[in-house]
């Protein structure tokens, strides 16, 4: 970000915002205080060949840090068997950690906070991500009905002795992000049909062993994992997102409800940074939705089961309007923002000066491809006006000359 533009939102994150004061408000999050209420949403973003974080990563989250905020990182495997897409960044070695340190420097250096996401998608990956191409793993034998199955990717249930093998790689994998890394928390991705998920749900777990049948066997794989992450870092220092009734990957359950109220009562033991929620509306959100579109969603009967210190956190659909909504009714204390912080690296300062958004689209794929196309090459909004600014007085220029030639 220009030293100009850093200097403006540092002085506008110090004043009561006219229309979303509580966005636009501090928060004491676990270990970590923020200036605001917006967060950067994990999002994958293959941009790590060998699966480290390099120079382009560091630059990526650099540009959308501001002073005080949160950024999450996009979720990286913790283990060999958890991996399941091209040039993602990870934490199942020391030198993949020591890697990612060059990105939690360039985002300390903005005075941002970034959290790692730690990941194993279980049955949502293939045979070319497992070694020696051995078949995915899950809580049961069971496939995925999806293009992916195609490829071979009817998944194991996993051993016991594997299981505990994968909770140990969990608590190694958050050791290795904090004290390694450099992050300053770490995030537990039980969300999105990956594996814990899968454990969690009767539709991907056939188990009838002590992980399989009862709500509390299916948790028992969440909570052990858990378990392990905060005996390797204070808890006020995990977060861990969760996603009832999006049935991302096929994970869904006849008693959500139960299932889910269940599990957030049991965080409450922990007294975690956060709980990250996936809101379950987001894809049925009409592009004329009002505002409080939000207001009545599925997700309210576990929100009000977090207790403190415990924040809650919410990802999907909301924006300005709907942020500010969300935090002043006691719904959430933080919304985190994806697809717009990607064609929008200074999104916190849109939308406190109200700016408009540039909308991307994505129609070859640019944002997943290799390189800084789609990634690192979107204009902050003083570039866009120095940019215009350009275009104009070179436009300006040439009507000028134009006019002078025709006068001789």
């Amino acid at each position: 970000m220009a030293p100009l533009v850093k200097n403006t939102l540092d002085r506008f994150l110090s004043a009561v915002h006219p229309t979303a004061p509580h966005v636009f408000s501090p928060i004491k999050v676990g270990d970590m205080t923020l200036s605001h209420r917006i967060v950067l949403a994990p999002m994958t973003r293959s941009r790590s060949p060998k699966e480290e974080a390099n120079d382009l990563n560091a630059l990526y989250y650099a540009q959308r840090a501001t002073r005080g905020a949160l950024l999450i990182s996009e979720a990286t495997p913790i283990s060999a068997t958890g991996k399941g897409y091209p040039d993602v960044p990870a934490l199942i070695t020391d030198d993949q950690a020591r890697a990612w340190q060059k990105v939690t420097s360039a985002v300390h250096d903005k005075g941002a906070h970034l959290v790692a996401q730690l990941w194993h998608v279980g049955r949502v990956s293939i045979p070319d991500f497992q070694p020696n191409g051995a078949a995915p793993v899950s809580a049961s034998a069971t496939p995925l009905i999806s293009s992916r199955a195609a490829a071979g990717a009817t998944a194991r249930a996993l051993e016991l002795e594997e299981i505990k093998a994968i909770v140990k790689e969990f608590g190694a994998g958050a050791r290795r992000a904090i004290d390694i890394a450099g992050f300053d928390a770490v995030e537990l991705h039980a969300a999105h049909g990956y594996l814990i998920d899968q454990f969690l749900h009767a539709s991907a777990n056939l188990r009838t062993d002590e992980y399989g049948g009862s709500i509390e066997n299916r948790a028992r794989f969440l909570f052990e994992v858990l378990d392990a992450v905060v005996a390797a870092v204070p808890a006020t220092r995990v977060g861990i997102r969760l996603s009832p009734f999006l049935g991302t990957h096929e994970a869904k359950d006849d008693a959500t409800p139960e299932l889910f109220s269940y599990v957030v009562r049991k965080l409450q033991d922990y007294r975690l940074a956060y709980i990250h929620f996936s809101e379950p509306a987001t894809f049925l959100k009409p592009k004329d939705a009002p505002v409080d579109w939000h207001a009545t969603s599925q997700l309210n009967q576990f929100i009000e089961l977090v207790k403190a210190p415990t924040k809650v956190l919410i990802t999907g659909g909301y924006y300005h309007a709907e942020a500010e909504l969300a935090i002043s009714s006691g719904r959430a204390h933080l919304i985190a923002m994806g697809r717009p912080f990607i064609t929008n690296p200074d999104l916190v300062l849109r939308l406190w000066n109200g700016s408009e958004l540039f909308v991307g689209s994505d129609p070859t794929g640019m944002y997943y491809l290799p390189g800084p196309k789609g990634y690192t090459d979107f204009d902050t909004l003083l570039e866009a006006k120095a940019k215009k600014f350009v275009e104009a007085s070179t436009k300006d220029a040439d009507a000028a000359e134009g006019k002078a030639n025709g006068s001789k």
